[in-house]
């Protein structure tokens, strides 16, 4: 269990620290000189269930509230120190509206140096932390007065610890696993060590992960949890790993960034519900400038609210932070905000999209979209996502989103009411339906606008529906053909009863034509001996097979011939017969393995030029990959 110390400057939460552990967590010289928490402290002591006790000691100074948040991300449990001689002081206020607005759950309260003071200042005291605990996670958390001088209530203090252990939620161990980095150090020996709080999934001995926002690659030489030699680490669990990789550089790792097996976890810009202190004097307005915390992330931004346009003292709405340099952020992570001198806390949240879009941020069908997402439930959110979606979501996307390990995932997408469309895209069932009555809608429509033309190509549907991603369409167009709602020829697609239509007598002249090419198909006769074969006028037979060109049955690679669609493959494959090692070839090299004349070859051979398949060097060709 993971416990974290909060209150005011100077009110004996490292002493408190030090009576409990032996340890005194104070490790900076500075510290040491002027007797002031600067950085995060870290201690462990042994409970008598052989579990372990892990304590981060945090700075009580607001000049250091920066360190505080960073120390209090990733904690099972919160041990509010309010001295009996001050009583409730500036830090002990905003430290917990802090846990209060991380939605920290469990925690006590400490009144120490009561070694200092006789009976009626502690009851006052007490009386201060009654007001101030009222409507917070502590409301009804024990209080324990303490000496860390005498030593007096401290055997009471570390006992109502140890029996917490048993009455917490620990933080689940599901995910992929992610580590917020809060110091990096060299060992002479092993290298580059970071410790951190880890907040989900886990890691092992030799595991690939990623350090992040920075995308380095780096395996893990070596492991301590709670300060002990481990060959594995859990979420919640407080831990150093000794990591090496090709482009790790020490001074290129800084608080705040991540080791992470999510690679798809950095962002700009989030969406957030947002609830406002209700210490605020004024509400909080658009476009607000603030200093953002997560994790032991830190940095400036701004505050674009959604809904409401205003956010009241207490109250609460959605809102998107902008912010840069990009972070790590995931769906269910914690966020501060403080005001833009870094003076006060404005707020809090949890957010509830990290990939938010830069437009359209706050049109009504995705303030909707964002009002069902549920920010306590991963998988309550996971699955209403995909049932706002109409075109369908990323997957991958998606999984990074949620930090779902892929066996979760898997589990979610077994609902009957999703569909998988070629591993890349999910899609509720209602709006694939909908998609497949929409296209045939539109085809229909494009056929009434183009009652001349045969069909049209793939590429040219994906660009009718521009935002609907490659996936989605291929898996319509697919649906479809099955379906018998649409038609396939060729390369062209139509809807049944559309496309280039040829009456009887064109229908006969085709038919008695088709024969004719298929008698040498790399070959076929030249218009006026083919219109001569069928005794019909050279121009009505160019009328028809132009049309019929449109079927995608036939093409014109020339001026005077028409050649079946399928002898252009083979025209192309004895054009690589023809070429050498290099891909170069010759008029006459192609002449020889085609046996066409050699007119005929270079007027083939210019149709390739165009299309992109060869190109002229000279008295030569070369082959082009494509």
């Amino acid at each position: 269990m993971i416990i974290a110390t909060a209150g005011h400057v100077d009110h004996g939460k490292t002493s408190l620290v030090n009576a409990l552990t032996g340890v005194n967590t104070d490790r900076l010289e500075e510290e040491k000189q002027r007797g002031l928490t600067i950085d995060l402290g870290f201690a462990y002591s042994d409970a008598e269930s052989g579990e372990r006790l892990g304590f981060v000691d945090v700075p009580g100074h607001i000049k250091f509230i920066n360190n505080m948040l960073a120390g209090v991300s990733a904690i099972d449990y919160a041990m509010l120190v309010i001295a009996a001689d001050d009583g409730v002081m500036p830090q002990t206020i905003e430290h917990l509206e802090i846990l209060n607005l991380l939605g920290i759950k469990s925690g006590l309260i400490a009144v120490t140096k009561i070694d200092r003071c006789d009976e009626s200042q502690i009851a006052e005291t007490l009386n201060e932390i009654s007001e101030l605990v009222r409507e917070t996670f502590l409301e009804n958390a024990d209080v324990y007065p303490v000496s860390s001088t005498s030593g007096e209530g401290i055997e009471t203090l570390q006992i109502a610890l140890e029996l917490a252990m048993d009455d917490i939620t620990l933080r689940t161990k599901n995910g992929m696993f992610r580590l917020a980095i809060d110091r990096r150090f060299s060992i002479r020996g092993s290298g580059i060590v970071v410790t951190g709080s880890i907040f989900s999934g886990s890691v092992s001995l030799g595991d690939e992960i990623t350090l992040m926002p920075q995308k380095i690659p780096v395996r893990v030489r070596g492991l301590h949890t709670q300060n002990q030699e481990a060959n594995s680490a859990t979420a919640g669990d407080r831990c150093a790993v000794n990591i090496t990789g090709n482009q790790l550089a020490l001074e290129g790792i800084h608080r705040g960034n991540w080791l992470t097996s999510n690679p798809g976890a950095s962002t700009s810009r989030v969406d957030v519900r947002l609830k406002v202190s209700a210490a605020e004097k004024k509400p909080l307005s658009h476009w607000t400038p603030v200093h953002i915390h997560s994790a032991a992330n830190h940095v400036t931004g701004r505050v674009a609210l959604l809904e409401p346009s205003r956010i009241e003292p207490g109250q609460e709405g959605l809102a998107q932070l902008v912010f840069d340099p990009p972070i790590n952020l995931c769906f269910g992570d914690r966020i501060i905000i403080r005001d833009q001198a870094a003076m006060r806390t404005i707020g809090g949240g949890i957010v509830i999209d990290p990939h938010s879009p830069k437009r359209g941020r706050a049109k009504p069908e995705r303030l909707a979209s964002l009002q069902k997402l549920d920010a306590d439930s991963a998988e309550i959110s996971f699955l209403a996502l995909i049932e706002s979606a109409q075109v369908g979501l990323d997957l991958v996307r998606l999984v990074e989103t949620f930090n779902f390990a892929a066996s979760e995932a898997e589990e979610l997408l077994v609902d009957e009411n999703i569909v998988l469309v070629m591993d890349d895209l999910v899609i509720h069932k209602n709006h694939l339906a909908r998609n497949l009555t929409d296209l045939k809608q539109m085809l229909d429509d494009w056929h009434k606008a183009n009652p001349g033309k045969a069909g049209l190509p793939h590429n040219q549907i994906q660009q009718l529906v521009r935002s609907w991603s490659k996936p989605l369409v291929d898996q319509v167009i697919a649906q479809l053909i099955g379906d018998g709602e649409l038609e396939q020829d060729g390369n062209l697609l139509k809807r049944p009863g559309h496309g280039v239509q040829l009456n009887n007598q064109e229908l006969q002249i085709w038919d008695n034509c088709l024969p004719l090419l298929q008698q040498n198909p790399t070959k076929p006769p030249v218009l006026h001996e083919l219109a001569k074969s069928l005794s019909i006028d050279p121009k009505s037979l160019e009328k028809i097979l132009n049309q019929v060109i449109k079927t995608g049955q036939i093409v014109r690679p020339v001026k005077n011939r028409y050649f079946l669609t399928e002898a252009i493959p083979i025209l192309r494959e004895l054009m690589t017969e023809a070429a050498d090692e290099k891909g170069q070839f010759t008029v006459q090299q192609f002449r020889d393995v085609t046996g066409i004349g050699r007119n005929l070859c270079i007027e083939l051979l210019e149709y390739f030029d165009r299309r992109g398949y060869s190109r002229r060097l000279g008295d030569i060709r070369q082959l082009v990959e494509k």
